[in-house]
């Protein structure tokens, strides 16, 4: 790959070469925690010397997790992530690509739906006790959790209950949201594996839709949903004519304060598209406080750990390790629920509770903090 220009380029766009060599992020680093052979000043070292040809930085940048925690630690501010997302592009327009986990069946429904005269049965989960419309200005962007069940079925994983209970909620704030019968996915898993051609094909068609409907606001259940939306999809040279907001910001902005309060306790794992590339700690914790009693696990916060996989690539005993570390912080706070707000964090999770290798019983309830808070909020049992 003769791409000697467009490396020097990347390492000074993202300050790759203010390292310091300090170590910081390989001792924040989760996947550093499990493989010896990953760090990230490693990584960008080999590339700055070496290039992008050498078998290492070859292997090693489909592993990253892009969580952002080396971000968080690093005295320099460099964005590694980004940086890995970079090089990701270079390798897939070349006809290279990691291991995609599942065969990479995930990564083609994306492609699949990035298809203009797709005919998608999507809203069968809209029972006659939701309101729902097709044109307004609050639109709720459901994502993935439609086809996640389908995937997922040998976990018991119950995704669509999540869309449900997010129109409940808005439902009792007196709001009909929007939800658009032919959404595609935002696309975050196409562009963090470097398929950035099917991410803007898949952007355009549901900005049309935004359009369409006549939106001003978005409101997302998902973490990864709200980030790309609302800052994958600008331009600069034209500012979105809506506003993105995942669940927890909207009901924090709108001032929601629970109804009901469980007797029930609970944990709260951070999505690293919400805390740390958004920056949204306060407001999920703020509103889960009222529902329930909520214990915090060693790494929380913008500390918080990676659930051990990113955008479907390269699950591996590295993964489940971390995966078995996250839920073994989650079971020594001693509560009765671990509470996501992402789905992608919930199907690890869930699928690392049934890992030959895990520490003991490892098993706890998952939920999503949109069916903590819609009892809470509606004053109904959960």
């Amino acid at each position: 790959m003769n791409s000697g220009n467009v490396i020097r380029r990347l390492v000074q766009q993202y300050r790759v070469f203010l390292c310091i060599d300090c170590g910081k992020c390989t001792g924040a680093c989760p996947l550093a925690q499990v493989d010896s052979a990953f760090s990230p000043r490693l990584f960008a070292r080999r590339v700055i010397e070496e290039g992008i040809d050498n078998d290492y930085v070859r292997s090693k940048v489909w592993n990253c997790l892009t969580c952002g925690l080396c971000r968080e630690r690093c005295p320099e501010g460099i964005d590694f992530a980004q940086f890995v997302r970079a090089l990701r592009r270079l390798y897939f327009e070349s006809g290279q690509s990691g291991h995609l986990s599942h065969g990479g069946a995930l990564q083609g429904l994306m492609r699949m739906q990035a298809a203009r005269r797709l005919a998608q049965r999507r809203c069968e989960w809209i029972s006659p006790d939701l309101k729902v419309a097709q044109g307004g200005e609050l639109l709720y962007f459901v994502g993935c959790l439609p086809y996640f069940d389908l995937f997922f079925n040998e976990l018991g994983v119950n995704m669509l209950p999540i869309a449900a209970d997010t129109v409940r909620i808005f439902n009792a704030l007196g709001i009909t949201p929007v939800v658009l019968p032919d959404e595609r996915c935002c696309g975050h898993d196409l562009y963090w594996s470097g398929d950035e051609r099917n991410f803007r094909r898949l952007r355009d068609l549901n900005l049309a839709g935004f359009r369409q409907a006549g939106v001003k606001t978005i409101v997302t259940s998902c973490a990864e949903c709200s980030y790309t939306l609302k800052h994958l999809y600008a331009d600069p040279s034209a500012p979105l004519p809506f506003e993105v907001m995942h669940l927890s910001e909207f009901l924090h902005a709108a001032g929601v304060k629970a109804v009901r309060r469980s007797p029930l306790t609970a944990t709260f794992q951070d999505p690293c598209r919400l805390a740390r590339f958004q920056g949204i700690c306060d407001q999920p914790r703020e509103l889960l406080g009222s529902a329930v009693a909520l214990r915090e696990m060693r790494h929380w916060g913008t500390a918080g750990w990676c659930c051990g996989n990113s955008s479907w690539l390269h699950c591996d005993r590295y993964s489940k390790q971390m995966q078995v570390e996250r839920l073994c912080e989650a079971r020594d706070t001693g509560a009765d629920l671990l509470v996501t707000a992402c789905p992608k964090c919930q199907i690890h999770l869930r699928c690392a509770m049934r890992d030959v290798n895990r520490r003991g019983n490892l098993t706890m309830e998952i939920r999503d903090f949109a069916s903590i808070m819609a009892p809470a909020v509606c004053g109904t049992e959960p």
